[in-house]
């Protein structure tokens, strides 16, 4: 006699097929801010010109194929060219299909998880752009503004090794 089977299909994932990108972004900037708030660490106020930033690299990560921090101007020129009075900043690179998947793996990397739950940053940016391969390229931009003027700052970069 052969028996019934039952198969159940569980998905880890909030994401629905349907999110435009922009929801996406803004979804993923509210997850992170969940991870430290679990933490009590102050969220991040979420910066559309950091977003901006974000899109761009994602677009130009995707369009390459390939998740590099320094695939044509460094972050520090990247971020600077839009808010210019930034003095601590930092960027988290991933490629994944969902941004569940992709907050878990950077979750769980040392260097990614630093930029995540640093006291440092103030401000958080997120860029997706969905690749002709099925990805998602994600670009997390973390920033924190100069107490001082630009011109008599030093600014530091936070990247995963």
């Amino acid at each position: 006699m052969m028996g019934l089977g039952l198969v159940l299909v569980i998905s880890f994932s909030c994401q629905s097929a349907d999110e435009s990108v922009p929801e996406l972004e803004l979804r993923m900037a509210e997850l992170v801010n969940v991870e430290r708030e679990a933490r009590r660490l102050s969220p991040l106020a979420f910066s559309p010109a950091l977003a901006d930033v974000g899109r761009e690299y994602s677009t130009k990560m995707a369009d390459a194929r390939r998740v590099h921090h320094d695939l044509d101007h460094s972050i520090e020129e990247r971020i600077v060219a839009a808010l210019p009075d930034i003095c601590t900043f930092g960027e988290n690179l991933s490629k994944h299909t969902t941004i569940d998947y992709s907050l878990g793996d950077l979750m769980v990397s040392t260097g990614h998880r630093a930029n995540i739950l640093s006291e440092r940053f103030t401000l958080i940016g997120i860029g997706i752009a969905r690749g002709a391969d099925g990805f998602l390229y994600i670009t997390q931009e973390f920033a924190r503004p100069c107490d001082l003027p630009p011109t008599g700052s030093k600014r530091r970069k936070d990247l995963p090794e």
